[in-house]
């Protein structure tokens, strides 16, 4: 029996394999056939139990993502050959899996790894499927079998590989039960918890938390608490008072603030940013709504709360949450964890822009409603000696951006009544309170602009009374500008109008925060408004203008053309002496284009002459190909001509094309002045700078100095001269894009020409219609066709192997209808046709494709049989090789290459005997004339 397949596959799986110099690799379908091998011929029992597991591991990491971190790795996986696309291999994965088994071999924690992949593979694929019959029995089957891999490995590793896919299928099947009790024993027993794992913990309990039953409640707080009761954390940190991060915070509180804290410092992972927030709150109070002695609704529903916050991309609506917050009375601790996790999440469902009457994340007035209900709660217990004033202030400032966002006064007013009245709002003018204060100020006066809009009196009123100080005043109006900014930038930019006009002083960072909010939302006019009236740095400078520039340049038809005339001003008078960072150089590069096409090109060349004084190297010389063409565009000729004489000293190549370029359009735009400014004279109808001397006893030959002139075609069918004249003459107008004068001329010429020279010129003409921009595709090739038919009829030409190169090239380029199959289909029609394929024949083609009928046939057979390799086979092989790859069918394009070469060798060889004939007729020659060594040399 053959033992090369089992031989084979134990070398490469073997230890030996691993400490050799140059180590086996192999494919991934070399080990497959390797295993189908062996396994036909049952020599798998010739494996021992460890390359068993290394197999199972190699087939395993090649059915997930080679980026990806993996608990258990397999060293033998580098000695294979990493494909582009890799395939699923979780069969062979089960296969060797259950031959280990029946071996009687035991099982590692490696195998049970892959094997629990492999049955999860398998139960994706059936939930995707979704199909009605066995749907449930196969699902169910294979989640069991994955469930007996999980929970002999679930203990030995923490890390999520293990447990996040495992758990993820069974959300996604409806298994909450089973998933609930193998997380809760996963929190339990590892005492580092993957954010990913609680992740897979807020899905479970915001889609199935009104359907699990008391058992799995009961056993996910139960894991929750011993987690939060015994996880090891430095304590001294959670006192208020002995940490100094906590003292002075280095960010204004507010609930969503609050609640990550709180989440991150009762769940991990532990973080000194959570400790400092956590110091504010009653850590053992909250820490206890987990505690078993609490009733288990009150519990649940704190959970609940955590999970709507933290569940990432929640479908979170004002009902759900209002069921959650809306009950009989709690306990101090439950209203409290109520109403920071209510609030946040809610301030989650207003993330980003919103408007009360655009598109909403949620019901508006669910969202009332539970804005409501937490405020009545925190109305009862914001008195408790238990509630820091930095708390109190930052749920105050999220109760006031949630009433402002959502367009209630009653909460807005409700807040600011109770704040008053509790003495959270500052009372003593010279109090002095921390930065939470003024944040919570500062969300009051955001609130009530977007009710009631700006008014100036009002909103001055309010910050006069709050503090006399002028640093505090401007860092009020700094919070409210940029909480305004990020929601409805033309509010923010009203009240800084009013800060300005009264005299307070604005941040260049919350400025510059409402100007690109501004020129993000459209506003543009007040966004140069804005930047003309306030000091950046340079930085911030080059961030508005790149963001200016790409807002005109899309909206640029909506402007006027003077807009743009303080950003004109603020270049000059910013890269006067120096020039921009380099980091900077694309956008403004895009700037000055922008503002070229928009009228302004004289100002932006004093710009660009001021950065080349400073940096002569700083622009590309593409940029200047762009800016001139974008002021010829725009018929600014003299400009134009300056572009190309700044940069004759810093780029003379780019500098002599432009000049060319300058030249021929200003002259076909019939511009003196360019020209004269350039110093260069093109003829009107040149684009190449050649001539043509025609004398009445040579051939025309190109010279330097001029150009074709436009009656040449009819001088040449005056003159006696037509043969390679007119070859010559064609070829420059076909290369100078004028199809139609090059048809007329062989139209003329044809009564006079010999049928090779009539099949030659008709060819440069067909080759010069192929190539035209437009049309393209199918009304190309028709049109080809039909000029190709009307030679033929009209002017008795003969089409031969270079006629159908041209034809096939065009029908190559037509990718729409032309696919790889049709392209092998013509490849083997070429090759019945007579062309040259190898060890191929007419009778079997290199694709094996049925022969077409005659309507769709290329009449190769009216053609002369000789075939040139050189003219006709291998540039007809090139654009198929090409053709075949753009099609993304690698495997005909290498035939043809296979093809290619083995003609190209038959070709050197017809070459080398032709040569050798030449050589050795011409030594007759010789001889027989006398010539040479032995006839001619004498002592």
């Amino acid at each position: 029996m053959d033992t090369t397949a089992i031989d084979t596959l134990r070398s490469f799986l073997s230890e030996d394999n691993l400490n050799v110099h140059n180590p086996q690799v192999y494919s991934p379908n070399a080990i497959r056939s390797l295993y189908y091998s062996a396994e036909s011929r049952n020599q798998l029992g010739k494996l021992e139990s460890r390359m068993l597991s290394t197999l199972i591991g190699l087939f395993g990491s090649l059915s997930v993502d080679p980026l990806s971190t993996l608990v258990y790795r397999v060293p033998l996986a580098s000695h294979l050959v990493r494909v582009s696309k890799p395939r699923s291999h979780w069969s062979f994965v089960l296969k060797v899996g259950k031959f280990k088994q029946q071996s009687g071999m035991t099982l590692s924690d490696s195998d049970r790894f892959w094997l629990l992949r492999a049955e999860l593979a398998t139960a994706r694929t059936l939930i995707s499927a979704a199909r009605p019959e066995g749907f449930s029995d196969n699902l169910g089957r294979a989640i069991s079998r994955a469930r007996v891999h999980y929970r002999c490995i679930r203990r030995h590793s923490y890390h999520p590989e293990v447990h996040v896919p495992y758990l993820q299928t069974l959300v996604d099947s409806g298994s909450a039960e089973v998933a609930a009790a193998d997380l809760a024993f996963a929190l339990r027993t590892h005492q580092i918890c993957h954010m990913r794992l609680l992740a897979v913990l807020y899905r479970l309990i915001v889609k199935f938390g009104g359907e699990l039953s008391v058992k799995a409640q009961a056993c996910i707080l139960s894991a929750l608490w011993t987690r939060i009761h015994h996880a090891e954390r430095p304590h001294s940190s959670f006192e208020s008072g002995n940490d100094e991060y906590s003292r002075t915070p280095r960010k204004a509180l507010d609930a969503p603030i609050l609640a990550h804290g709180l989440s991150t410092a009762l769940l991990g992972p532990y973080n000194l940013a959570a400790s400092g927030i956590y110091s504010y709150v009653p850590k053992q109070q909250l820490a206890a709504v987990f505690c078993p002695m609490r009733p288990l609704t009150q519990r649940w529903t704190a959970l609940i709360l955590l999970a709507l916050f933290n569940a990432p991309q929640a479908v979170t609506n004002g009902s759900s949450l209002q069921r959650c917050t809306v009950g009989s009375e709690r306990s101090f601790t439950a209203s409290f964890w109520e109403v920071i996790y209510g609030l946040a999440t809610l301030e989650r469902m207003f993330m980003g822009p919103f408007t009360l009457h655009g598109k909403q994340t949620a019901p508006i007035d669910d969202i009332r409603g539970t804005a409501r209900a937490l405020l009545q709660t925190w109305s009862r217990i914001v008195e408790s000696p238990l509630v820091s004033h930095e708390a109190a202030c930052g749920i105050s400032a999220s109760f006031f951006r949630i009433g402002g966002r959502g367009g209630d006064a009653l909460v807005i007013d409700g807040c600011r009544t109770m704040c008053d009245h509790r003495g959270i709002w500052p009372q003593d003018l010279l109090e002095g309170r921390d930065l939470n204060t003024d944040f919570m100020v500062a969300q009051y006066i955001a609130a009530s602009v977007r009710i009631h809009g700006v008014q100036s009196s009002s909103v001055l009123r309010v910050v006069n009374a709050f503090s006399p100080d002028s640093k505090r005043q401007w860092q009020v109006f700094d919070v409210a500008v940029e909480e305004l900014a990020g929601s409805d930038p033309r509010l923010a930019y009203a009240l800084h109008a009013a800060a300005i006009q009264s005299g307070k002083d604005i941040a260049s960072n919350v400025t510059h925060t409402l100007v690109l909010s501004l020129l993000k939302q459209g506003y543009l006019e007040d966004a140069i408004r804005v930047l003309t009236q306030n000091q950046f740095s340079e930085k911030q400078l080059e961030t508005v203008l790149a963001s200016m520039a790409r807002r005109i340049q899309r909206d640029r038809l909506g402007y006027r053309s003077d807009i743009t005339q303080p950003i004109v001003h603020q270049l000059l008078s910013m890269y006067k002496s120096h020039s921009p960072s380099e980091r900077f150089r694309r956008h403004f590069e895009q700037l000055l284009l922008v503002l070229c096409q928009n009228g302004k090109g004289r100002q932006m060349l004093r710009v660009v002459s001021f950065v080349m004084q400073t940096s002569p190297m700083y622009f590309k010389p593409m940029f200047f190909s762009r800016l001139c063409t974008v002021l010829l565009r725009h018929k600014q000729f003299r400009g134009a001509g300056t572009v190309a004489a700044i940069i004759a000293g810093s780029h003379p190549i780019t500098s002599h094309r432009l000049r060319l370029l300058v030249t021929s359009a200003a002259t076909r735009a019939r511009v003196s002045r360019a020209q004269k400014l350039t110093r260069i004279h093109l003829a009107p109808s040149g684009r190449r700078c050649h001539g043509w001397n025609l004398d009445s006893t040579s051939s025309p030959q190109k010279t330097r100095g001029g150009s074709m002139p436009r009656n040449l075609s009819s001088h040449l069918c005056e003159s006696p001269y037509h043969g390679l004249a007119l070859e010559q003459v064609m070829q420059e107008l076909v290369s100078l894009g004028r199809t139609f004068a090059a048809r007329r001329l062989f139209v003329r010429s044809v009564p006079t020409l010999t049928p090779k020279r009539c099949t030659t010129l008709g060819n440069i003409l067909l080759h010069g219609v192929s190539c035209q921009p437009k049309p393209r595709n199918g009304r190309l090739v028709r049109k080809l066709l039909v000029l190709v038919e009307e030679l033929v009829k009209r002017h008795a030409f003969r089409p031969d192997r270079v006629t159908v190169n041209i034809i096939v090239k065009t029908m190559i380029n037509w990718r729409s209808v032309v696919d790889n199959v049709r392209l092998r289909v013509l490849f083997d029609q070429l090759v019945r046709g007579g062309y040259p394929a190898a060890d191929h024949s007419p009778q079997r083609p290199p694709f094996g494709t049925p022969p077409t009928p005659s309507p769709g046939s290329l009449g190769l057979s009216k053609l002369t049989p000789s075939i040139s390799f050189e003219r006709h086979a291998r540039p007809l092989y090139k654009m198929f090789i090409k053709a075949f790859y753009l099609r993304h069918d690698i495997e005909a394009a290498r035939r043809i290459i296979w093809i290619l070469k083995v003609e190209e060798q038959k070709d050197a060889i017809v070459k080398e005997k032709r040569w050798r004939g030449k050589s050795k007729g011409r030594i007759k020659a010789s001889r027989v004339s006398g010539r040479g060594l032995e006839g001619g040399c004498t002592l």
